[in-house]
């Protein structure tokens, strides 16, 4: 989805010839796991960290294509909406040094971006849903960001649904409203953590990452402010699945996989997940003269499909392919010193459980997605099925007694000492994100004044835990 395309138009000819060729590159990558030696055994980490731009009164300010030709530097990308940006981060070797190297890649950026804002009069923020957004400004005329594959991206949904988008889900208040485009999914901004993987342990990290994001969605939860409503601790998980959902009222009721949702289910290999993506049809027919080793189709294709843990496939300089994980839950924010613990706790879990040698399957596949929906409604004070014995207990209580254990153990796989990153995430089973949110609001009922204090504390770094009310 990053990519421009040629036209917000296509021919029935076209999607038909982009469909073929994407599955002919299937094929070749059907043939790549053939020979374990086709791939990279390095194992990186990577990030995108996705912001609001506020203008001096902190309303949304829709500039960012001014700032990004400002910035003229490819690690800077627009957004759906034009109130919102994208650093697109360094990719480092994941050992002992990695933490160092991260914080310094998305602190150095951070700094750019805001130095360029200033110019403008706009500060740049993180924030899950940005508390303040109204409806006016999902005004597509406004403030949707002028690219040919929003506007497309848009219209080809709306074909495959024929009718409108219903967003509807229930917290303490009900949120629900229409939209005949996407930009109700403008109301998300996350951060994204891209985990390598060597291939001999490629299902076992999968199936880690998805137990971990189940822990992750309630840790790191900053999304709980939606129209004023309040609404899941962690909102962006309903609201992109129904804002961008391509199925029509039939694939719905007969139970078709949504393109944004959990997982479809535990697997034996990688190659089921690129097989999976044939049960959705094409978005963005891009098509190209690249041979099938190029994987434009398929990466295109696979782009459009938002599983919370994605799988992406890519080639090296030197030829080897590489496989990595994309793990989507995350909110952005509440500060870098938050997103840099929410990082680093997510991949130490993820190590954590490939190391302990448990069955990371046992736990029906059913169980574990419901827990994924209920942590994401509920946060960190619901019920959820531990990994080990997977009895039921208090996912707070969990992190608390084994959780920040697991990570210790998984970070000192790879050299690195986590101990701040594990200081920050037990404050935060005290307070994160979006308990602090819905106190305030509780308290004050003043979104004016929660944007006000939300952005002190996010200019003086201070971990969520400690923000007072």
């Amino acid at each position: 989805m990053g990519s421009e395309i040629g036209r917000d138009e296509y021919r029935a000819a076209e999607y038909a010839e982009f469909e073929k060729r994407w599955l002919e590159e299937l094929e070749f990558v059907r043939t790549l796991f053939n020979d374990p030696a086709n791939f990279s055994d390095e194992r990186r980490v990577g990030y995108e960290l996705e912001a609001c731009l506020l203008d001096g009164d902190r309303e949304p300010s829709p500039v960012n294509f001014t700032i990004l030709d400002d910035l003229a530097s490819g690690d800077f990308a627009n957004e759906l909406a034009r109130y919102d940006l994208e650093i697109n981060g360094g990719v480092f070797p994941l050992d002992d040094h990695a933490p160092q190297a991260l914080s310094a890649d998305m602190r150095g950026k951070w700094g750019q971006l805001q130095t360029s804002a200033a110019k403008f009069g706009v500060h740049a923020g993180l924030f899950g849903v940005l508390p303040n957004l109204r409806p006016e400004h999902f005004d597509r005329e406004r403030y949707q960001s002028v690219m040919k594959r929003y506007t497309l991206f848009s219209k080809r949904l709306f074909q495959m649904r024929h009718e409108s988008f219903h967003i509807l889900f229930h917290g303490l208040d009900e949120v629900a409203f229409d939209r005949e485009d996407v930009m109700g999914e403008a109301l998300c901004t996350s951060v994204q953590a891209h985990l390598q993987v060597p291939l001999d342990r490629s299902v076992d990290y999968y199936h880690a990452s998805l137990i971990a994001s189940v822990v992750m969605v309630g840790i790191g939860a900053n999304s709980p402010l939606v129209l004023g409503k309040r609404a899941w601790h962690e909102s962006r998980i309903p609201i992109f699945e129904q804002a961008t959902d391509s199925r029509d009222r039939e694939g719905r009721e007969h139970g078709d996989e949504n393109r944004v949702h959990f997982a479809h289910g535990y697997i034996g290999s990688w190659r089921e997940l690129f097989e999976q993506n044939r049960d959705f049809r094409v978005i963005l027919p891009d098509i190209t003269d690249d041979p099938p080793q190029k994987l434009h189709h398929f990466n295109m294709h696979n782009g459009t499909i938002w599983r919370w843990v994605r799988p992406i496939i890519a080639q090296e300089s030197d030829g080897r392919w590489t496989l990595r994980l994309e793990l989507r839950v995350l909110p952005s924010g509440p500060t870098l010193i938050d997103t840099e613990a929410n990082v680093w706790f997510y991949i130490g879990l993820i190590e954590g459980l490939v190391a302990g040698g448990m069955d990371l399957t046992a736990l029906p596949f059913g169980a574990l997605r419901d827990d994924f929906y209920r942590i994401a409604k509920h946060g960190i004070g619901a019920h959820f099925h531990e990994p080990k014995a997977h009895k039921e207990t208090i996912l707070a209580e969990w992190i608390a007694q084994e959780g920040i254990e697991l990570a210790r153990t998984g970070l000192e796989s790879l050299g690195i000492e986590g101990e701040e990153t594990l200081d920050i995430i037990r404050g935060r089973l005290s307070q994160n994100g979006a308990s602090w949110q819905l106190a305030h609001f509780d308290r004050y009922h003043d979104i004016n004044k929660l944007m006000e204090d939300y952005m002190t504390n996010f200019d003086n770094d201070l971990p969520v835990h400690r923000w007072s009310l």
